[in-house]
């Protein structure tokens, strides 16, 4: 029978539900088509491998085999945090995929921790199909010592399951691979509002170079690192000053190209608010990582034209919900054009 997870020898059960916590970490489980498998490539369906860590014993900790996972750092984003915990035990670079059930337990001192975990897979050499390497914007970052992984291992689910050391992370297991088969690929596509700007009663120039305050540019270099956890391939945005200047720490940091669309600006949304819509259903048919960014009056527009393709009703009322200034919500689609189906929804703020 394995142990519940435990900070010591005789430790109390791990708790459950929510409430506040002491401790918030974060990881992944890295699934990657299995290696001589019958389904070539990326196939829905095929075998699949996972990946692991060991542990070795400390003072506090029996040695275990579980998920790649960390503590955050100070004002990390759990999403961030997770890309780079996984890096940093496994030297393997993922992009996010859809969120998976959180965690919760007791460790040392009887204090509480969460772990937010996601399905992630690794970045391929030359994402995209261009000939030099993917950047590597988020991942600068030291391997963790031999005190913390003694070891890491591709395994099948099967295995997965001999190997875990505890009875929950089995569980995440079952969630992120139903029927032990790797999940249909999906990509991501997020919706932003800009950061904060200058307000309107404080700018007497014209509405489309209203700029960021500074709060608002320090919103965008937290964005830019939460943004490029997932495979964001562009960024769409409105050509005025406050959402280009939003995106922009984020393009630089994933090496990707900003792409201006007029009919996202507040003006030409009130004009026509189709011209809008068909921005966003045209994304859907491309069916590529993409970040789109717009304005207060216009997201319900952007919003509901995802919606549409929600899967079920609790995934649509995550998509459809108002997003404050800096907040984002990220559609993880599986398809594209009119086969598009969002299987999941997550909300960011920075």
């Amino acid at each position: 029978m394995k142990p519940l997870r435990e900070a010591a020898a005789g430790a109390p059960p791990a708790p459950t539900g929510s409430g506040p916590v002491d401790v918030e970490a974060a990881g992944c489980v890295v699934v990657r088509p299995a290696r001589g498998g019958a389904a070539g490539g990326d196939a829905a369906g095929g075998a699949v491998e996972v990946l692991l860590v060991h542990r070795p014993r400390t003072a506090t900790r029996a040695p275990d085999w579980s998920w790649p996972k960390g503590k955050l750092d100070e004002q990390e984003h759990p999403a961030v945090a997770a890309v780079r915990e996984t890096a940093e035990e496994t030297g393997v670079r993922v992009h996010l995929g859809v969120p998976l059930p959180e965690q919760r337990y007791a460790v040392s001192g009887g204090r509480r921790k969460r772990v937010r975990y996601w399905l992630a897979r690794p970045v391929p050499a030359g994402r995209g199909g261009g000939p030099d390497p993917a950047p590597d914007p988020v991942l600068d970052v030291e391997p963790a010592g031999p005190e913390e992984v003694d070891e890491t291992a591709w395994v099948s689910p099967q295995r997965a399951r001999e190997l875990l050391t505890y009875p929950d992370d089995a569980d995440l297991l079952a969630a992120a691979l139903p029927g032990d088969a790797l999940p249909p690929p999906t990509w991501p596509l997020v919706v932003l509002r800009h950061a904060r700007a200058v307000k309107r009663a404080d700018w007497a120039g014209e509405e489309g170079v209203r700029p960021l305050l500074e709060r608002g540019h320090a919103q965008s270099r937290a964005l830019a690192p939460l943004l490029v956890c997932f495979d964001v391939r562009s960024l769409v945005t409105s050509p005025w000053a406050r959402c280009v200047q939003t995106v922009l720490p984020a393009a630089e940091l994933a090496a990707a190209p900003v792409v201006v669309e007029d009919p996202l600006t507040e003006a030409a949304h009130a004009r026509d608010p189709r011209a809008a819509a068909d921005v966003v259903a045209g994304l859907l048919a491309e069916g590529g990582g993409v970040v789109v960014c717009s304005h207060g009056p216009v997201l319900p527009t952007l919003q509901a034209v995802v919606a549409a393709h929600a899967g079920t009703e609790q995934v649509r009322g995550a998509l459809t919900g108002r997003l404050a200034k800096g907040e984002l919500v990220v559609a993880h689609v599986s398809g594209r054009g009119s086969a598009a189906r969002v299987v999941a929804a997550e909300r960011h703020a920075c």
